[in-house]
């Protein structure tokens, strides 16, 4: 087996990790594993990853779903209850559903969701809800397919807004947008964004921009970097001050509002203005079988 953890077998017995933290990021704070199930992805939006050259795992080291579900089993006999499926993309992994349901079938008392840039939403949302997946979070950062195209290197608006509608059609309720706020890329569009909760149960987040270096959008982070206050600030001047709200399943480090009267939220996920890694209380598992603290 191609992991760098102890796995106990079925006869351990083994103490909940969730109890009483003595101080920031203890073990026992754990309560969700990001499990990335590859490195691959149908995008290749410029600030993930370069345009070629790229250097994917080989498929024979990926954790197999078998391997996975193992992981899953000793992460659930320490309290761990939440499991998130991500890539890279992992629509792009075969047989995905599968994974879904063997992962479903480890317990009653689990949550169980999926990131995706959801331009295979149209092809798998059915079969996913059907497997037993509870929740989905879209990565969208612009709704001008230009702009889109751009980001993306490629690919078409038109097949998210087609994923989400299937995800929705499929029974996936209150899905979740993510948009990452970049400086003279999407800046323009943060209010059409916060549109889409007027009518809509969804919640639409917006993930400040991460110091990754010099980008293929050009420009240093801090040109790129857009804090929350200023993201606010454009919501609020065509919509008036957001008022709070409870934060829904899944939330995780985001704050919640809502625009006065709407269906939906928006989120506010700032590492760099307002840092929570601290209170963090999500480990990842990389598609190759290592546990990694940061996201």
């Amino acid at each position: 087996m191609k992991v760098a953890l102890p796995i106990l077998s079925p006869a351990e017995t083994a103490s909940p990790l969730v109890g009483q933290p003595t101080g920031p990021r203890d073990i026992r704070s754990v309560r969700t594993l990001r499990v990335s199930v590859t490195d691959r992805c149908n995008f290749r939006c410029v600030y993930c990853m370069p345009e070629d050259k790229l250097d994917w795992t080989p498929k024979a080291s990926l954790l197999t779903f078998e391997e996975i579900t193992t992981i899953a089993a000793a992460a659930l006999r320490h309290g761990i209850r939440g499991f998130k499926i991500t890539g890279g993309e992992p629509l792009v992994r075969q047989e995905l559903p599968r994974l879904v349901e063997m992962l479903n079938g480890l317990s009653d008392d689990l949550e169980l969701s999926m990131t995706t840039n959801g331009a295979l939403l149209v092809e798998h949302a059915e079969a996913l809800k059907a497997a037993g997946l509870g929740r989905i979070t879209i990565s969208l950062d612009s709704l001008n397919p230009e702009t889109f195209e751009r980001i993306t290197r490629g690919a078409r608006l038109a097949d998210v807004h087609a994923g989400i509608d299937a995800a929705v059609a499929a029974g996936f309720g209150h899905p979740k947008i993510n948009c990452v706020a970049m400086r003279g890329v999407n800046d323009t569009e943060f209010a059409t964004f916060a549109a889409m909760t007027l009518d809509r149960d969804v919640s639409v987040r917006f993930i400040e921009y991460m110091p990754l270096g010099r980008t293929a959008l050009g420009g240093e982070y801090e040109q790129r970097f857009v804090p929350e206050p200023d993201i606010r600030s454009a919501i609020e001047a065509r919509f008036g001050t957001l008022v709070s709200a409870d934060p829904d399943t899944g939330s995780g480090p985001a704050r919640v509002y809502r625009v006065a009267g709407a269906k939906g939220r928006i989120g506010f996920i700032s590492a760099m203005s307002k840092p929570f890694c601290e209170t963090c209380n999500r480990l990842r598992l990389t598609a190759e079988g290592q546990l990694r603290s940061c996201l």
